[in-house]
């Protein structure tokens, strides 16, 4: 696990991520993540090429609000 500071730019809040978490995840200057708050208050931090797994539970989700009906 690695822990980052969450820290003021500008009206800005950052999470600065250190070289070992870039490598960890992958990211590089300019790529897009996705921050994700589960339902037990934690947060996560996706790189792009794990974005498709959110996709597929909000799908999953809608498809059980229609099961509902």
């Amino acid at each position: 696990m690695t822990i980052l500071r969450v820290e003021r730019m500008g009206d800005d809040l950052v999470v600065r991520l250190t070289r070992e978490a870039q490598a960890a995840l992958g990211l590089r200057d300019g790529d897009t993540v996705s921050v994700v708050r589960s339902a037990d208050g934690g947060v996560s931090l996706a790189a792009p090429d794990i974005d498709h797994q959110l996709r597929a539970e909000r799908s999953r989700a809608v498809l059980r609000r229609l099961e509902l009906r």
